[in-house]
């Protein structure tokens, strides 16, 4: 099953996680997204459909065992006198209750097919004028779990109020009833507007990297009420819906490197820009970074001048989760150019005036002296 080789192959990224440790959480994102199975459209259909055929099979093996059981019990039950009113009560509520019930459960699992095949048909259209078609088999493995647990919600509410009817209580008063469920569960009621609203705007999905106020982690389940992300020591952690405002995606769609350096104030800065810009195109070209950069960097040139240095700054947008591995490989050649080139990295500098007064009071001898200092002392 897709959903079952999805969470075995995460659990095992996630182990090797843990005993990495020290590398960073966030510099490891990128060999999750890499090493989550990518799976065609076609092919996730296929699986979905399989998986589909089973629960629904299993749902009427389940309830032909019920019919057997309780049939038998009636048949039973009616070959004595003594019990022959408790069969008369079974063969008129039993057949009633089981009727509600197994059209409820095979209905249910009925809408799974109608859910799989709106979405691959959805898909399949979205993903012909889309610049980034995988994204649509991340949204449709989100979109199907969460709707189908919003029908199956649906079905059995409707199931539970005929069953309520059959045994003869007032659907008025249930309705009255669930008014003040509704009041008394607002939180719930507000967690599944914004879970609406989550799959609605495609803020992330199933398989995203996202940071949610101070946690980050991988989304391994979503539907209408919660999320679920993977943490770094393998933790789930649980958020509502509706507890928070802000959502940073770090896989959706493209990546960035946002590269800044200070060079020293005496360096030559359009020729430390002509360097950067020739160290990102040479990546570019190169087969193993090809289709991790997606588009040439763009130099924003120099972005500040301060007393440390000359502060020049560069974007390169890259795949999803790929400005870890593109922002390694770039500052190390980025160094190596600077070093065969001569380019100092800057250095903080401060001037300090100091004064020496006598101390007989007479005469106004002032010793003033500037000197410049580095970081890492100060000269007296």
């Amino acid at each position: 099953m897709l959903n079952s080789n999805l969470e075995i192959t995460t659990l095992s990224i996630l182990l090797a996680m843990v005993e990495n440790a020290p590398l960073g959480f966030l510099n490891q994102l990128e060999y999750i997204w890499s090493a989550l199975p990518k799976v065609s459209l076609k092919r996730q259909f296929i699986l979905n459909k399989q998986k589909n055929i089973a629960v629904l099979l299993e749902q009427i093996l389940m309830w032909a065992q019920v019919f057997i059981w309780v049939g038998g019990i009636s048949l039973i039950v009616a070959m004595f006198p003594q019990t022959r009113a408790l069969y008369s009560f079974l063969l008129t509520q039993y057949v009633q209750f089981f009727l509600i019930w197994v059209i409820a459960s095979i209905t249910d699992k009925a809408t799974y097919f109608l859910i799989d095949f709106w979405l691959d048909k959805w898909a399949t259209q979205a993903q012909q004028g889309s610049l980034v078609p995988e994204r649509y088999i991340m949204r449709v493995n989100t979109y199907s779990g969460a709707l189908k647990q919003a029908t199956s919600v649906v079905i059995y509410s409707i199931a539970i109020l005929f069953t309520i009817q059959a045994i003869g209580i007032s659907l008025a008063g249930i309705g009255i009833l669930g008014i003040a469920l509704t009041y008394v569960f607002k939180a719930k009621v507000d967690n599944m507007i914004n879970g609406c609203l989550i799959l609605w705007t495609d803020q992330y999905a199933v398989g995203d990297v996202v940071q949610i106020g101070n946690v980050t982690g991988l989304v391994e389940h979503i539907n209408l009420y919660l999320t679920q992300l993977r943490g770094a020591e393998g933790r789930l952690i649980t958020i509502p819906n509706g507890s928070f405002e802000v959502v940073q995606n770090l896989t959706k769609d493209w990546s960035r490197v946002d590269f800044r350096v200070e060079i020293a104030y005496s360096a030559d800065a359009r020729k430390a820009l002509n360097m950067m810009e020739e160290v990102s195109e040479q990546m570019r070209s190169e087969p193993e970074w090809q289709d991790k950069i997606l588009e040439p960097a763009i130099i924003l040139g120099v972005d500040n001048i301060s007393h440390t240095g000359i502060l020049i700054q560069i974007w390169i947008k890259t795949a999803p989760i790929q400005q870890f591995a593109v922002g390694r490989e770039f500052r190390l050649r980025i160094k190596q150019a600077f070093d065969r080139e001569g380019i100092a990295i800057g250095v903080p500098q401060q001037s300090v005036n100091l004064q020496n007064y006598p101390n007989n009071g007479s005469g106004d001898r002032h010793k003033e002296e500037n000197s410049s200092l580095s970081a890492l002392g100060v000269g007296e």
